[in-house]
């Protein structure tokens, strides 16, 4: 039995805790230029999502560049920065 991980993050939004939808909702929201939900999709993983499962899904360039954007508590906002400073390539 596998458990699915993106339940955690979209409890509430059941048609995105399948990663292929999940994934076109994110390429879609990049294509269309569509800050207002990627930044809620982004959100919801720094918030409540695995490190593994939101460092799969976007880049830590894209974090670090949309982490003053997103709506998250400092903790949040906090463990991130660490993860970004700790692993990701400055430029």
């Amino acid at each position: 039995m596998s458990t699915n991980y993106l339940k955690a993050v979209f409890w509430d939004y059941p048609h995105l805790c399948e990663f292929e939808a999940l994934k076109k909702a994110i390429n879609q929201a990049k294509s269309k230029d569509d800050r207002e939900t990627f930044h809620w999709i982004m959100a919801r993983f720094v918030e409540r999502g695995r490190f593994k499962d939101t460092a799969f899904l976007f880049r830590p360039e894209e974090i670090r560049e949309n982490l003053p954007c997103l709506k998250v508590t400092p903790r949040a906002k906090k463990r991130w920065e660490r993860f970004i400073e700790v692993y990701a390539i400055n430029d």
